[in-house]
């Protein structure tokens, strides 16, 4: 067994800045593994919990992860498919009424199983990002920035027509826009990529709806002069300006920009003291020590935060702006 302390980056395959970390490790010198929530290359061998062991072979080569010397947790790293199974008895039905009911079971006790290596291997050593923040309620977010003054956009939820046309006559605002409750869609095949967009509600939109639907996150349309894309890393931030503005397609979305003739302005941005100081404590109270903000400057020169994504791309920060956060992160690992 490999006894040299290892980096462990939890990720997946399709993970672009994954990878681009891990040039400037090898860089360094720095000994990794990497385990991806969608391949079956790492698997789980043992695990001896008094004698603080937990063996996990890849190409052949074992690793005691609790001999691990940092953690990034990117992206969800382990799975079912670091474990052993037969699939063949798996897709067959064991309980006559509920022939499904073994593989929940199955799902549930790995869960529990997975939760524990997070638990023992991120508390004793540098860690990057955190297994219980993957994920963060947006509309839970959007109450932590309350709570601490941190101005936010008006925002509905919404599940009927007239419920819709009761914030369209009440607002104060020109339109409104609706986008993802949870992060949205953002899911790639070999062919296609598919996600969703911050929309304006239009005239035609709002006729075309149902009189009731699923419930549907609205928000007042801030008028921006520019939107903000902060990288924050251990209370450091990374913010770069986009003049989306400038183009009818990003006035809503800046992700919608096509035009590859007429690139958007993208520029460095320092953060005032004040806007720093509510984002720490947002971030604390997440108990988040990564992630991408997203911000809006209005017209009165306001800033309006909109959302965290604890594992959200920063290439898109880092290159424009030659902040070398790659090299960042890799240094702190």
């Amino acid at each position: 067994m490999n006894t040299a302390k290892k980096t462990l980056i939890l990720s997946r395959q399709d993970d672009g800045s994954t990878s681009n970390v891990i040039e400037w490790i090898v860089k360094y010198g720095k000994p990794y593994i990497r385990i991806n929530t969608d391949d079956d290359k790492t698997k789980l061998d043992f695990v001896d919990i008094d004698a603080r062991e937990l063996t996990v072979s890849k190409h052949g080569e074992e690793t005691n992860l609790f001999d691990i010397a940092s953690v990034w947790h990117r992206r969800r790293g382990f799975s079912l498919k670091n474990v052993s199974i037969n699939e063949e008895e798996l897709n067959k039905g064991i309980l006559f009424d509920t022939p499904n009911y073994h593989k929940k079971h199955v799902n549930s006790e790995y869960k529990v199983l997975t939760e524990y290596f997070h638990y023992i291997l991120e508390r004793d050593v540098p860690t990057i990002g955190n297994y219980k923040s993957t994920d963060v309620n947006k509309l839970i977010v959007l109450e932590i920035a309350k709570k601490y003054g941190v101005p936010i956009p008006r925002g509905y939820v919404v599940s009927t027509k007239k419920a819709l046309k009761k914030v369209l006559d009440a607002t104060d605002a020109s339109f409104v826009i609706t986008k993802a409750i949870s992060q949205g869609v953002y899911h790639f095949t070999k062919e296609y990529g598919y996600y969703t967009y911050t929309e304006r509600i239009t005239e035609e939109s709002l006729a075309a709806l149902p009189d009731r639907f699923f419930p549907s996150l609205i928000q007042e349309e801030i008028k921006k002069k520019y939107e903000l894309r902060v990288f924050y890393l251990n209370e450091e931030f990374y913010a770069m300006a986009i003049f989306s503005q400038k183009c009818k397609d990003t006035v809503v979305d800046f992700r919608k920009h096509t035009d590859q003739d007429s690139p958007q302005r993208k520029v460095p941005y320092n953060l005032p003291e004040h806007v720093k100081t509510g984002l720490i404590k947002i971030m604390n109270e997440l108990e988040l020590n990564t992630g991408s903000i997203d911000i809006l400057v209005d017209e009165d020169n306001n800033y309006i935060f909109l959302e965290v994504n604890p594992v959200g791309q920063f290439g898109m920060t880092s290159a424009p702006c030659n902040y070398y956060l790659e090299r960042k992160i890799a240094n702190i690992l």
